[in-house]
């Protein structure tokens, strides 16, 4: 698979999947716009990174929360590459884990705002130059509790990331006749920040021993693989699809 001549932007690229996403995105071939939030050390790391690999990179910041920083970024990317061809919307969080009936209206919004509305505001700006060059791949990534509902407390993000996949839907059917494919990865349990950040190490450990059949945690390699095969030439006849990368946690 080969992503020669191409230019991707992804989202909340400084660390965890979005930075292994943004790496292996390079080492594919492309060009690679490496957005970050407060992150810039790390996400001048990726840069690094698929600098080594060979190919362009550049540190975008933008509050992808915010339509006016959205619109920036694009300009900004487009200015560096001179289109966009490949849109990775990874930024997100769980905010805070908390019962339903305890959680105010500003972790709400904040997890509304962060993995969806981030994602609708990215696909507006993307449309327009994929339109034009009659190609493009979005992917949009989710979560395994798109699915199932998620653990406790974290009925916001999970809702959000449900919305998500029904987004992908039906910018798929939307943009299918312009030659753009949208698609959806949902991860399991990943080996990264996120989880040290919202799931004590006790519970991961207990999820991994009794959901997870392939009886280990996914590492954010995996993740980018999926990332990079339905950004591929190879994927050109996938999309509105969902793509679980989860040790057989759940099967649909």
């Amino acid at each position: 698979m080969t992503l020669a001549g191409k230019a991707a932007l992804v989202t909340g690229a400084s660390s965890g999947i979005g930075a292994a996403i943004a790496v292996a995105l390079g080492r594919a071939g492309a060009s690679v716009g490496v957005n970050y939030f407060g992150n810039q050390a790390g996400a001048e790391a990726v840069v690094r990174q698929i600098e080594a690999s060979g190919q362009k990179a550049t540190a975008l910041q933008a509050d992808v929360r915010q339509r006016a920083d959205v619109e920036r970024l694009f300009a900004e990317h487009i200015r560096a590459f001179g289109r966009v061809d490949i849109l990775v919307n990874n930024a997100g969080d769980m905010v805070r884990r908390m019962p339903t009936v305890e959680t105010p209206e500003s972790v709400w919004r904040d997890a509304i705002d962060l993995n969806l509305s981030s994602a609708f505001f990215c696909c507006q700006q993307a449309i327009g130059p994929m339109t034009r060059e009659k190609w493009g791949r979005i992917i949009n990534i989710s979560s395994v509790g798109a699915r199932t509902g998620g653990g406790a407390g974290s009925i916001p993000y999970h809702a959000a990331k449900a919305a998500l996949i029904t987004l992908s839907k039906g910018l798929a059917k939307e943009l299918a006749a312009s030659g753009i494919t949208v698609n959806t990865v949902a991860p399991g349990i990943i080996e990264t920040p996120f989880h040290d950040r919202h799931t004590a190490s006790e519970t991961r450990a207990e999820w991994i021993r009794t959901l997870i059949p392939l009886q280990r945690a996914g590492q954010a390699s995996e993740v980018a693989a999926a990332v990079v095969f339905l950004a591929s030439p190879e994927a050109a006849y996938i999309t509105g699809a969902t793509l679980d990368v989860n040790g057989g946690m759940a099967m649909y």
